[in-house]
């Protein structure tokens, strides 16, 4: 059985002492022997709490690079087309053009959106979210503050005076809400 101290264990898995520290809170984690890590132990519990939902550890096994040999047959076909006047290469002044144009759709994207022709869709999204956050909250908020009045009315009513009982109290509620919302936008 190998055991590290501390600093030496989080050196060897490349994270601070505050993390080691962290990791020991949880129930699962291999206890200590003595002042020191059982390393075989604590290594087990990592790849199995800690790396297998780590995205970085996700993202690290894949081939983030092209073989030799692949590569290597992609620069043959692309040389041999280029050799063999398969691809048609556009000259620079055309390619200047397309850049000229690009840039300048840019330029008139930016105007419009500088002019207020373009309309922000983060800040309409953002709006929408807490009208409807806003909305949401009211609705909730009607069974507490109506339930006893909903109650007795319907013990003591028809299924008609129910039904228009509840549709008061919902338009009241959306009636509050267009206020609030005028209130605010003023």
């Amino acid at each position: 059985m190998k055991t590290l101290s501390i600093s030496k264990y989080a050196e060897h898995a490349g994270v601070t002492r505050q993390t080691i520290y962290d990791w020991e809170k949880h129930e699962t984690f291999p206890p200590r022997v003595g002042r020191y890590i059982n390393v075989e132990a604590a290594d087990a519990w990592r790849r199995q709490y800690i790396d297998s939902t780590d995205p970085r550890t996700e993202n690290a096994k894949k081939a983030h690079y092209a073989e030799a040999e692949s590569l290597e047959v992609r620069a043959k076909v692309v040389y041999d087309e280029l050799h063999g006047g398969n691809v048609q290469v556009r000259p620079l002044e055309e390619s200047r053009a397309i850049k000229e144009h690009y840039l300048a759709e840019l330029v008139k994207l930016e105007h419009s959106i500088k002019s207020g022709e373009v309309l922000p869709w983060r800040d309409m999204v953002n709006k929408v979210g807490e009208e409807y956050s806003r909305l949401r909250t009211r609705l909730i908020a009607i069974a507490p503050e109506h339930g006893p009045r909903l109650r007795a009315t319907a013990s003591s009513s028809t299924d008609a005076e129910f039904v228009a009982a509840l549709q008061e109290i919902i338009y009241e509620a959306m009636y509050e809400l267009s206020v609030d919302s005028k209130s605010s936008l003023a």
